[in-house]
């Protein structure tokens, strides 16, 4: 549906860019509302490495960067950061690890971490939690092809898997 909606609108001449590649997908059973809205992207920031300039994506878990990524805007309230969908948000979520790079995910509609610190035009970053202390450093390692995302809160890194450290921060509209 979204893509025939995408392609009605770049035909009649309207508003199409919000669907960027690529889009979360709808929940089965999910009533879907049309509002656009457009904002800028979070952008991996350290030079030289695999991923300068590559977006944070906005798709099925885990989350990962891609040279283009979500555009549709996100919200950064209440400590969280939510990528605004029709009517409904898809939420970043720091998950548990024993490792120092906790695994980055998107839940539809469920926000659990409340702890990040970002706004337009500035650096992304975690607050301290009980399980690890404040971070503004990313990990991100080349798995199945696409660059998956990690927060990084020590020096622990995958084995086997071509990975570099960097920083993220959203972009300016």
């Amino acid at each position: 549906m979204r893509n025939l909606l995408a392609t009605t609108l770049a035909t009649l001449g309207l508003f199409a860019s919000t669907w960027s590649s690529p889009t979360p997908p709808t929940p089965p059973g999910t009533v879907f509302c049309l509002i656009l809205r457009t904002g800028p992207p979070i952008v991996a920031t350290t030079f030289k490495t695999f991923v300068t300039g590559y977006q944070l994506a906005v798709d099925i878990t885990p989350a990962t960067l891609n040279a283009t990524g979500w555009t549709g805007g996100f919200d950064f309230d209440n400590g969280g950061i939510g990528a605004f969908d029709g009517c409904h948000h898809w939420y970043l979520n720091i998950g548990s690890s024993t490792k120092s790079y906790k695994p980055l995910s998107w839940a539809f509609d469920n926000q659990i971490s409340t702890n990040w610190i970002a706004s337009e035009g500035s650096p992304v970053s975690a607050a301290a939690t009980a399980e690890y202390g404040a971070s503004s450093s990313f990990l991100t390692c080349k798995e199945g092809g696409k660059w998956h995302l990690y927060l990084q809160t020590g020096n622990d890194w995958p084995s086997g898997l071509t990975c570099t450290t960097t920083k993220l921060a959203v972009g300016t509209s």
